[in-house]
């Protein structure tokens, strides 16, 4: 190990090695992949292989720099743009003794090479919140465990409800759970200060009136759906009424199917009016008329007040001020938007208000090299303002960043904890969330907050055994290393 570890990471790599199959939960920035080096040494070290899963290429590439620093060796990196007959061969290779891969590549790999996995000793899964559903890591996981392999789930939280909780543990074949919070002793003292400022603006006049439009629309089409007897209002979730949704696809509900996509459209345009930008709604629209000829009046009339009156989100404005605030001057900063059109409109409307900023996008607008590069360039201070998507969420290593904004709360606890977590790294950081009144982002601020708060007591209880969860008999780890 080139890296001296902190006593906490060798205390929860020594239990993986000791209790088998380990979910790991560690505030962002504490080095979780540090443990996953730590338990691939040991396996090495029996002369075994070792596998590395990470959800995006970013990551992996991070990784790649990261075990190479940590234990001196030359892993080999496997995503989808190697040709398949190029990939197969690799695993089998002996001199190749660590794998970071995309779970994708490797889940459609099993299906070609069902004894992939042999000669490995464990499987790293960073992001296992992922493991839910029909998520690659589930496939990939239940072949790791046919093949004898140890897993390690890793994590910034799980999430806020216990059966998701229940799910992912079951998923990744777990029963042990290594939880660290920032305010147990051991992990306190690397755990930088944090500073978070909430900052509401109230929507203008007109933005009011668009969005009651939506919501008339929305109202209309509730009734009519009620008649048909398919019960939706405007406080639903975006999740259920993604089930609602597929419901109707699959029992061939034509008849209330039209309406339904009225009223999530409604719904949709809503949230991007409320928490995004007039900008981000005009860019839908636009879709939505590419896709379909007909697309509801009340929708057009939002789009062409829009454009008529150049409308822009308060938001925007309020942005531009704290970055012209003197203790920004010069500072790093991420901002998040939940949508990639109000990242691009974010770093034009910077740009034109001479900031130096670029995006950070997933790989539908950003290539692997681009990605990189971008995230090089950053890094290097050659420009100091990053706009990122969720892409930029999850795990990305960029700890010079000083402040993060939030162009809006997001409902979800992971996702606002990963957030969190690309600032006080190394140094004191800053949190700025943007929130306008008496929308939506209210509300997600809230849900978040309590999701976070939940998910915490559901796996102390867990780990305390005062949540009881099926157990399923664990093997030692001699019977890794057979």
């Amino acid at each position: 190990m080139e890296v001296t570890a902190r006593e906490y990471q060798q205390k929860i790599a020594d239990h993986i090695i000791k209790k088998g199959n380990t979910l790991v939960i560690l505030p962002t920035g504490l080095g979780k992949t540090l443990i996953g080096a730590l338990v691939i040494e040991y396996f090495l070290k029996n002369d075994k292989k070792c596998m590395f899963l990470a959800p995006t290429r970013p990551l992996v590439d991070q990784h790649d720099k990261k075990i190479r620093e940590y234990l001196n060796i030359e892993p080999t990196v496997i995503t989808g743009e190697m040709h398949p007959n190029d990939r197969l061969h690799l695993y089998a290779d002996k001199k190749i003794k660590v794998i970071i891969a995309t779970p994708q590549t490797i889940n459609n790999d099993l299906n070609e090479q069902p004894a992939l996995f042999s000669g490995f000793g464990c499987i790293v899964i960073d992001e296992c919140h992922r493991a839910v559903g029909k998520y690659a890591y589930t496939h990939v996981a239940k072949h790791a465990k046919e093949n004898g392999l140890l897993i390690i789930g890793l994590t910034a939280s799980p999430g806020g409800k216990a059966d998701r909780i229940q799910q992912i543990m079951d998923s990744l074949f777990i029963d042990n759970v290594e939880i660290r919070t920032d305010t147990q002793k051991d992990v306190k003292q690397y755990i930088q200060p944090l500073d978070v400022e909430w900052v509401y603006v109230d929507l203008s006049p007109e933005l009011k009136e668009a969005i009651n439009l939506m919501n008339q629309l929305m109202e209309e089409k509730a009734k009519t759906l009620s008649s048909l007897n398919i019960q939706v209002t405007t406080k639903l979730s975006r999740g259920r009424l993604s089930q609602i949704y597929h419901s109707l696809i699959q029992n061939k509900y034509f008849a209330a199917l039209g309406h339904f996509s009225v009223f999530y459209n409604a719904f949709h345009g809503n949230e991007l009016l409320e928490t995004e930008g007039p900008y981000a709604f005009d860019q839908f629209v636009e879709r939505l008329k590419e896709r379909k000829k007909n697309v509801d009046w009340r929708i057009l009339k939002v789009q062409k007040l829009i454009q008529e009156k150049k409308l822009e989100h308060p938001k925007m404005g309020v942005l531009l001020s704290k970055l012209k605030e003197p203790e920004l001057a010069g500072k790093k900063v991420i901002i998040f938007a939940q949508y990639r059109d109000q990242v691009n409109h974010i770093v034009k409307v910077l740009t034109e208000n001479n900031f130096y900023a670029k995006s950070f996008l997933g790989k539908k607008e950003g290539t692997r090299n681009l990605q990189k590069e971008t995230l090089e360039e950053f890094a290097a201070d050659k420009f100091n303002i990053l706009v990122a998507s969720s892409i930029g969420e999850e795990g990305i290593h960029i700890p010079a960043v000083d402040v993060a904004i939030f162009f809006e709360p997001v409902p979800s606890e992971i996702r606002s904890i990963q957030r969190r977590g690309r600032v006080g790294r190394t140094k004191e950081g800053k949190v700025i969330v943007l929130l306008a009144k008496g929308t939506r982002d209210e509300t997600f601020r809230w849900v978040a907050a309590a999701r976070e708060k939940t998910m915490h007591k559901i796996i102390k209880g867990i780990k305390s055994g005062k949540i009881k969860r099926k157990k399923k008999e664990q093997p030692t780890i001699t019977d890794y290393l057979k």
